[in-house]
């Protein structure tokens, strides 16, 4: 548990220094258009009309990108979609052609499907987790994930839904929240009596840290707390660290 401890410290400490240097890569790039004008799409794909023209000399900022296109907003605030080539024909800064790579992070934001592998410490007894979710939004994701741990005394089996709250998405290391509920099954192990195997249900809630490696890859912590409800009326407390990657798609 300790390492899981340590490299959450870690992410914390990057998240407090993503948020103090706004001039990092992050921050948006601006182009000037050098070519006579430049189309802006409604919406990303040839099929969306044309709604505005940019002509030669204005500016553009670049948003994110998806599946070969641009979201610009123009100096007056509208936001709409050109062509990726159609960025060639514009200008950064420099008076160089932009330098795309700069939209690796937005173009993780666009991705709206996450699949997890996380390992950390149920309980004192290691665990392994697999998860699926679906961002609806920057801020809001559900997620489904299946955990299972072995210990000196039982196996635990936990699998439920949960609701992410990413307080910060644009950050490369950003905070979140979770609330959710599943089924949890416990085998104890055998001693001198066989003992009986038990299916409870539970709630969880928890606290995170998600930090944007590359192109659709993320190192994410996680610390989950659950109540269990038990037949006997007596609730049962769990806690749960793990860490891990996902991949955004």
């Amino acid at each position: 548990m300790r390492l899981v401890v340590v490299l959450l410290s870690v992410l914390a400490a990057l998240s407090v220094s993503a948020y103090a240097d706004p001039a990092s890569d992050d921050a948006l790039l601006q182009v000037k258009v050098a070519e006579p004008f430049v189309e802006v799409h409604t919406g990303p794909g040839r099929g969306y009309p044309v709604f505005h023209v940019v002509e030669r000399d204005a500016s553009l900022t670049l948003l994110f990108q998806r599946a070969g296109w641009i979201k610009v907003e123009t100096l007056r605030g509208r936001v709409g979609w050109v062509p990726r080539r159609a960025l060639t024909a514009t200008l950064d800064g420099k008076g160089q052609p932009p330098v795309m790579t700069r939209l690796g992070h937005e173009a993780f934001l666009s991705g709206h499907w996450q699949a997890s592998v996380m390992m950390g410490e149920l309980e004192g007894a290691s665990s392994l987790s697999v998860a699926l979710g679906y961002r609806f939004t920057e801020n809001l994701t559900a997620e489904g994930m299946f955990s299972r741990s072995s210990g000196d005394f039982a196996n635990t089996t936990l699998a439920g839904l949960n609701l992410q709250h990413q307080m910060f998405p644009r950050w490369r290391v950003s905070p979140y929240v979770l609330l959710g509920a599943g089924k949890a099954s416990i085998e104890p192990r055998e001693t001198l009596v066989r003992p009986e195997n038990r299916d409870e249900n539970y709630a969880v809630g928890g606290l995170g840290l998600k930090a944007y490696l590359s192109r659709g890859f993320v190192l994410r912590g996680e610390y989950r707390s659950y109540v269990l409800f038990t037949e006997e009326n007596d609730n049962r407390n769990l806690e749960e660290w793990k860490i891990g990657f996902s991949a955004l798609f």
